[in-house]
C-alpha cells in the first residue's frame, strides 16, 4: 500500500495522469453519451415502427373481427326466427354453408338442449369441448365470444367465435364457428412486410394464437416464458433479455379490445444496431491505439521532466547518507538547470558550515568529557582519609596498606590521561578497588558478586560507568537496609540486536515509584545538555549522557526498581571489542 501511494505522488505518474488517462476518459465520456443517445434514437426508430405496423395489423384484426361479428349476429337473428325444429335449422345451415365468411371452416348450432347440428358431415366434438364452448358463451354476455385455442383429435388446433340466438330474452342456444386460423395467420403475416419484427396474438389465458415469427421456434420457445413474465407486467414497451441464446429483443405490445386479445411485437437488438456495434468495435479498437501512443507519448514527456527531478533526489539521498561531495551535472538548458546550480551552490556552502561547525563540536565534544570525567565527588578523597585516620585512631594499621594501595590505583584507573574508552575487565578491575574502600568505610555492611561471563571483558565500555552507579546502589540503597546488602554485577550479549547488555542490582531499599518517574523523564529522556541535578557523585544522569554522547540516543541507561525489594540499573552497549594486552603486544611486534 505504501508502494503504491509513493506511486500516486510521484510528478511523473500526475503528468502521466493529466496527459492520458483525463484526455481518453473525457473520449470515452463523451463516446459513451454518443452511443447511448445514437441507441436510444435507433430503438425510439424501431418503435415507431413497430407502432405503425401494430396499428396496421390491429385494424385489419378489427376489421376482420367486424365483420365476423356481423355475419354471425345475422345468422343467429334469421335462424331465432325460425320454429328452431331439426328439419329447418338442418335447412337452414346447408342455406348458409355457400355463404360463410373466408376465414370460417364450418357452422354449427348448438342447442340448450346439447344437440349439435352441423353444415358439413364432420365428426361432432367431443362432449366435454361442446359444454366447454356453450358455457363460454352464455357466461360472457358477449355479442361475439372467442373460445380456445384447444386440440381436437382429428382437427388439431381450432379457435371458435360463438354467439348466443335468442328468442326474446330465452337463449335457444348458439351458433359456433371454427376459424380457419392458417388463412387468418396468412393474412395478417402479409401486413408485416418487415423481415426483422415478429408478431405473436395472445388471447386473455396468455395463449397464442397468431404468431409471426421472424426468429426460430427454438429461440422463441427459449423466451416464452420471459414473454409470458412480461404479459403480466401490463406495460406496453420495453426490453426483454434471453439469457438462454444470450439475445435481447426490444418488446411492445397493444389490446386489440377483443376478448383481451393482446399483440406483441420482438424485433432483436442485433438486427438493427450490428453496425452500431460493429462501428463501436471499430472504435474501441481506435481508441485502444489512440491510448497507448498518448501514453508513450506520455511516458516521455514525464520522463523528460522527471529524470532532472530523480538525479536531484538521488543526490540528495548521497547528501543524506553523508556524501556532502555529490554534485548535480545537468546539460540541459531550463529552469532545472538553474535549480542544479542553486543546489550545488548552496551544497558549497553547507560543506564550508559543516567543516566549522565539526571543528567547534570537535573541541565542545572533548571539554564536556572531561568535564563529566572530572566530576568525582571531592567528599570521597576526604571520607577515605578521614577512614585511615579512624584505623590509626584504633590501632588497625594491618589495613591502612592495602587501603592506600587500592586509593592509588583508583586516581591511577580515573585520572589516567589516556583515550577514556577501556575494556570491561579494566573497568571491573578499577571498580573492585573502589569496592574494597567502601568495604572498609561500612564495615563490610555489603558485598558485591561479579557474573560476567569471560567472554564480555573485552567488550569496550567508557571509564567510571560502573562505580557511579554502584555507588548510587551503595548510598540510596544499601545503606538504610538493616541487614547485609547485596550488590550484583553481570551482563549478556544480545545475538539479535548485536549488542552488550550489562547490569547491576542491589537488593536495598529500592526507589518510589513517583521519584522514579521522575529519574526517567529528567535524567534518562531529557538531552545530553540537561541542567537538571542527579545524584550525589558523577551521578546516574551523567553516566546516562556520556554514553548517548558517544555512542548514540538508542545506548544508555535503563531503570527499574520496586519498594523494599531493590533497584536494577541495565546499561545497553554496542557490539565494540577491545583488544587484549597480549593481541596489542603481537600486534605491535
Amino acid at each position: 500500500m505504501k508502494d503504491i501511494l509513493t506511486i500516486i505522488n510521484q510528478i511523473r505518474f500526475k503528468i502521466f495522469l493529466l496527459s492520458t488517462v483525463v484526455p481518453i476518459l473525457a473520449v470515452f465520456i463523451l463516446g459513451s453519451i454518443a452511443y447511448k443517445y445514437t441507441i436510444d434514437l435507433l430503438s425510439d426508430n424501431e418503435y415507431e415502427r413497430i407502432s405503425v405496423l401494430a396499428r396496421r395489423v390491429d385494424n385489419q384484426l378489427n376489421q376482420s373481427l367486424l365483420e365476423m361479428r356481423l355475419s354471425m349476429s345475422s345468422i343467429s337473428s334469421e335462424l331465432a326466427q325460425t320454429d328452431l325444429e331439426e328439419p329447418n335449422i338442418e335447412f337452414f345451415l346447408k342455406q348458409h354453408k355457400n355463404k360463410m365468411h373466408p376465414l370460417w371452416k364450418n357452422i354449427y348450432y348448438l342447442s340448450a338442449n346439447g344437440s349439435i347440428y352441423q353444415t358439413l358431415d364432420e365428426t361432432k366434438p367431443p362432449e366435454e369441448t361442446l359444454k366447454k364452448v356453450y358455457l363460454e358463451t352464455i357466461s360472457s354476455g358477449m355479442d361475439l365470444q372467442a373460445v380456445g385455442p384447444y386440440y381436437l383429435n382429428n382437427k388439431g388446433l381450432i379457435l371458435s367465435l360463438s354467439t348466443v340466438v335468442r328468442n326474446g330474452t330465452h337463449i335457444e342456444g348458439i351458433i359456433v364457428t371454427n376459424l380457419d386460423l392458417t388463412k387468418l395467420n396468412e393474412s395478417i403475416s402479409q401486413i408485416n412486410i418487415d423481415q426483422r419484427i415478429s408478431m405473436i396474438l395472445f388471447n386473455g389465458q396468455q395463449l397464442p394464437l397468431l404468431s409471426d415469427l421472424k426468429i426460430s421456434y427454438s429461440q422463441y420457445y427459449d423466451l416464452l416464458p420471459n414473454l409470458k413474465d412480461w404479459l403480466s407486467s401490463s406495460t406496453t414497451e420495453g426490453v426483454l433479455d434471453d439469457t438462454i441464446n444470450h439475445t435481447r429483443y426490444l418488446i411492445a405490445g397493444r389490446n386489440i379490445g377483443f376478448n383481451d386479445w393482446f399483440l406483441v411485437f420482438l424485433v432483436d437488438e442485433d438486427s438493427f444496431l450490428a453496425k452500431i456495434k460493429t462501428l463501436k468495435s471499430y472504435t474501441f479498437i481506435l481508441a485502444l491505439i489512440l491510448f497507448i501512443v498518448i501514453a508513450l507519448l506520455s511516458l516521455n514527456l514525464a520522463n523528460y521532466i522527471n529524470k532532472p527531478i530523480h538525479k536531484l533526489i538521488g543526490e540528495m539521498n548521497k547528501i543524506k547518507n553523508g556524501n556532502l561531495k555529490s554534485r548535480i551535472k545537468l546539460k540541459r538548458k531550463d529552469e532545472f538547470l538553474t535549480l542544479a546550480n542553486s543546489f550545488n551552490e548552496m551544497l558549497d556552502r553547507i560543506e564550508n558550515l559543516i567543516y566549522e561547525k565539526s571543528k567547534i563540536e570537535v573541541m565542545k565534544k572533548q571539554f564536556e568529557l572531561k568535564a563529566l570525567q572530572s566530576q568525582i565527588n571531592p567528599h570521597f578523597l576526604f571520607n577515605t582519609l578521614n577512614s585511615i585516620n579512624s584505623l590509626l585512631d584504633l590501632k588497625r594499621t594491618e589495613q591502612i596498606p592495602s587501603i592506600i594501595n587500592s586509593l592509588v590505583s583508583l586516581f591511577e584507573y580515573t585520572m589516567d590521561r589516556q583515550p577514556e574508552l577501556t575494556d570491561i575487565r579494566s573497568e571491573i578491575q578499577g571498580l573492585q578497588h573502589y569496592v574494597l574502600l567502601q568495604q572498609i568505610r561500612y564495615q563490610n555492611k555489603f558485598r558485591v558478586e561479579y557474573k560476567l561471563d569471560e567472554s564480555l571483558l573485552n567488550f569496550e565500555i567508557l571509564k567510571l560507568t560502573l562505580q557511579p552507579i554502584v555507588e548510587n546502589c551503595i548510598f540510596h540503597g544499601i545503606q538504610g537496609k538493616g541487614s547485609q546488602g547485596v550488590i550484583t554485577i553481570g551482563g549478556q550479549y544480545n545475538e539479535n540486536s548485536q549488542s552488550l547488555t550489562l547490569f547491576v542490582e542491589d537488593d536495598g531499599s529500592g526507589i518510589p515509584s513517583d521519584r522514579l518517574n521522575k529519574l526517567l523523564e529528567h535524567d534518562l529522556i531529557r538531552p545530553v545538555h540537561s541542567k537538571l541535578k542527579g545524584y550525589n557523585s558523577i551521578g546516574l544522569r551523567n553516566v546516562h549522557e556520556r554514553l548517548q554522547l558517544h555512542y548514540g540516543p538508542e545506548f544508555g541507561l535503563r531503570i527499574w526498581s520496586e519498594v523494599g525489594i531493590g533497584t536494577r540499573v541495565d546499561i545497553h552497549l554496542p557490539d565494540n571489542k577491545i583488544e587484549s594486552i597480549s593481541e596489542v603486544i603481537a600486534h605491535e611486534l
